[in-house]
């Protein structure tokens, strides 16, 4: 018996096995010298491990190498090793249009890399994916406009795109799942960099994003139609949104959770939006915690345009706001949390709601205050809990912030001061345990420390507002009762002695 056991297990060590195994891209023709063009020898690399029956790995080893659009396959970690870059081509004939769903942009989009109806793919190593914009100085830029500091993209001849879109997204995952981007680096992105469609389980962690700080529509992370997301531990730096989060259709998004972030934007830094005709799907479970905002034009943007859905219960907190005016060349105007719902124009309406909104354990300053205005509905439950607010001028820009409803049917840009918290058209506003203040030096254009207008079951508590000249009433009880803490401190001590 023992004998039967050992002949069987003897023969099937003499089977061979199939192991996960690594496709490198230099087997396959591959040069890594920056000028060769790749594109053939990495479809042929994607094509075997496509083909190999179980997982396996497709290597970029050290190298710079050029190569137009690609389709990563299901059950592929698409390795950078450290020094690898992956160029994208300007050459245009080497990318294909498929199907936009945000038909804002354009009805075609052109990706770089194509994650397309898979499942099970890796994005992951030390190395360095590259878009090209402004990379090297001058490469797919028209222009350079000093007056806005605003780099003019080429726009790119490709058939079926509009006049901004016409520009290659640099990774693009649509109708997939359980797709995870790690411990990479994407730069230069001539479009947007990261775009999700309609997929889900799908994780971001220590990823790298950097765009040039001039260039627009470069935006970090799109998301559209997405649900089941965590982004977490990563720094993006961009011209436009950092992470945007937008509904372009009928589906739900939920279930977002994004922290530990390091988060600097020309544009905003969060963007939660619906901006299209179908965009009646719901928007809801979504936190962001833990979030270091610097140096950006707007920091927490909530701003639906287009739509009917219900955007809801979604918390921030634990969060760093820094915000300064970069100009109107950029939508925003400073303003470290700003929460809208205005419809887009005469013919495209938000008719949705936005409900169940907590801020809290914010530390944020700017030079505009916050906004927070409803107008074809009421927004409704909006708190506000252990917030503290500093403006202060220090940007170089000779205008003073105005207010920003851009995309609007509204008067887009207002002329008005800047309140500390300006709030208007809401039913439910929580105020809780709020300290701003105006620094010096005293700008003409300072308004109130809070304007708010129709706005229905108020909560006021423990609000301090302190400005350059004067104290509020509210910090002039505090400052009185300090003085009178004080005195009784006073006379007990000279009791005792």
């Amino acid at each position: 018996m023992i004998f039967l056991i050992s002949y069987f297990l003897f023969f099937l060590h003499l089977i061979p096995a199939e192991q996960a195994t690594t496709f490198n891209i230099v087997s396959y023709g591959a040069k890594g010298d920056g000028v060769t063009d790749n594109t053939e020898a990495i479809r042929k690399t994607l094509l075997a491990a496509a083909n190999y029956s179980l997982a396996s790995t497709v290597l970029i080893p050290a190298g710079d190498f050029l190569t137009g659009s690609l389709e990563i396959p299901s059950n592929v970690t698409f390795y950078l090793a450290r020094n690898a870059i992956l160029r994208a081509s300007d050459n245009e004939s080497l990318y294909s249009p498929i199907p936009s769903m945000t038909s804002d942009t354009s009805p075609f989009d052109f990706p770089f890399l194509l994650v397309n109806n898979s499942h099970n793919v890796y994005f992951q190593g030390e190395g360095l994916i590259n878009g090209g914009a402004n990379s090297p100085p001058g490469h797919l830029v028209r222009e350079y406009q000093p007056s806005s500091n605003m780099l003019m993209p080429k726009e790119w001849n490709l058939t079926g795109c509009t006049y901004f879109s016409c520009r290659p997204k640099l990774l693009l995952i649509r109708h997939s799942h359980s797709i995870e981007i790690s411990e990479i680096t994407i730069a230069n992105s001539a479009f947007w960099t990261v775009t999700v469609v309609e997929s889900e389980n799908i994780l971001f962690d220590k990823v790298t994003i950097l765009g040039d700080r001039r260039w627009p529509n470069n935006d970090g992370i799109d998301l559209i139609n997405t649900r089941h997301v965590i982004i977490r531990n990563s720094n993006i730096s961009t011209g436009d949104d950092s992470i945007a989060i937008v509904s372009h259709g009928p589906s739900s998004m939920f279930n977002i959770t994004v922290e530990n972030m390091d988060l600097q934007s020309t544009s905003a830094a969060i963007k939660v939006s619906a901006f299209d005709e179908d965009a009646s799907g719901n928007m809801y479970n979504m936190t962001f915690r833990d979030i270091r905002i610097t140096d950006s034009n707007r920091g927490i943007c909530v701003a639906p345009r287009w739509g009917s859905g219900i955007i809801s219960d979604i918390l921030f907190e634990q969060m760093n706001i820094e915000t300064r005016y970069f100009g109107l060349s950029w939508w925003g105007t400073a303003e470290p949390i700003y929460v809208t719902g205005l419809s887009m124009s005469a013919n495209r309406h938000w008719t949705g709601k936005l409900r169940n909104i907590q801020f809290r354990n914010i530390v944020a300053q700017g030079e505009q205050g916050f906004m927070i205005r409803g107008n074809t509905s009421l927004l409704e439950n909006i708190s506000f809990e252990n917030v503290s607010l500093t403006i202060s001028r220090w940007s170089n820009v000779t205008e003073h912030p105005l207010y920003d409803y851009r995309p609007s049917e509204e008067p887009q840009l207002i002329d008005a001061l800047v309140d500390g918290i300006f709030a208007q058209d809401i039913n439910g506003l929580s105020l809780e345990n709020i300290f701003i203040e105006f620094k010096a030096p005293k700008q003409k254009y300072y308004g109130q420390c809070l304007n708010l207008n129709n706005i229905t079951q108020k909560v006021e508590s423990n609000i301090q507002c302190r400005d350059v000249v004067s104290l509020s009433s509210s910090s002039k009880f505090l400052f009185r009762a300090e003085l009178m803490f004080l005195f009784v401190l006073l006379k007990l001590f000279t009791n005792m002695v």
